[in-house]
């Protein structure tokens, strides 16, 4: 292989790495796990897969078809975008960063296949895409960001968390994991704990989806995880909601029934409120 031809191999994976960070530049900036790190290794092992499959077999008798690792490339990539979608209950997060992924992945495949210019206005494409909200914002004046965080801090997390204080009498601290339509707050002892208490709740539109619920195990038998509920239950009426979701393991059914939730099927329960 000529020195030309692993030069230009060479400004193929510098060019995919740094398209991929900068499509992964916005996920970082939303805070989602997959960043510009995974995206710029997802779209420099696409490019280093395509360039092998075309230049790493030059001595192989017979006709070439480099598009069986390309091939195999996007049924990997379509494995690991699935790999980030959560669905809970009636919604569904990752869908974004699992298509931001996939993105990568082909921008990778065209920059090895040397497909320079498709591989730019795709990125530029992609990214309009990505911040189709704050361009909506300069035309049409509107800041849909602000309004999001206003309803955010109408929801009042401080007299929840100030509730499960007093239920546990220890400080409780929440982070937020997401701050778009579903809200994702989760909540756990401000003291770091080998065995923590953790309340991770999702908030959209009048219903408030219980994701996880755990007690320490050294807390247990004390009736707390019903007394967090009945809390959960109050503050949700207060603040409008009207129906809570969660799905149980088996083993604390009988938790939720007693506290008024019905079965819906499916390990499913809903309290309507």
């Amino acid at each position: 292989m000529s020195w030309e031809l692993q030069l230009t191999i060479a400004f193929r994976l510098i060019m995919s790495f740094f398209l991929g960070a900068l499509v992964g530049l916005e996920r970082t900036s939303q805070q989602k796990p997959a960043g510009s790190r995974t995206h710029a290794l997802v779209c420099l092992a696409s490019t280093l897969f395509m360039t092998v499959s075309i230049y790493g077999f030059p001595d192989m008798p017979g006709p070439k078809d480099p598009a069986r690792i390309a091939a195999q490339v996007v049924t990997g990539m379509g494995f690991i975008g699935a790999g980030t979608i959560w669905k809970e209950g009636s919604w569904v997060r990752g869908l974004t960063t699992a298509t931001t992924l996939w993105i990568a992945s082909a921008l990778g495949l065209a920059i090895g296949a040397g497909l320079y210019v498709p591989a730019l206005v795709s990125i530029a494409l992609a990214y309009i895409g990505l911040q189709f909200y704050t361009l909506k914002r300069l035309f049409t004046g509107k800041d849909e960001w602000a309004d999001v965080m206003e309803a955010f801090e109408r929801l009042d997390l401080a007299s929840l968390k100030g509730s499960l204080e007093n239920i546990f009498a220890t400080p409780i601290t929440f982070s937020t994991f997401n701050y778009s339509d579903p809200y994702l707050v989760s909540f756990s002892f401000q003291k770091s704990l080998p065995d923590p208490f953790t309340l991770t709740l999702s908030f959209k539109e009048k219903t408030v989806s219980i994701v996880l619920l755990y007690i320490p195990e050294s807390l247990r038998g004390k009736r707390l995880a019903s007394s967090v509920i009945q809390s959960l239950i109050q503050w949700s009426r207060i603040h409008g909601f009207e129906l809570i979701n969660l799905t149980s393991k088996q083993h604390i059914e009988p938790l939720w029934v007693k506290s008024g939730f019905q079965p819906l099927g499916g390990n499913m329960y809903s309290l309507k409120l």
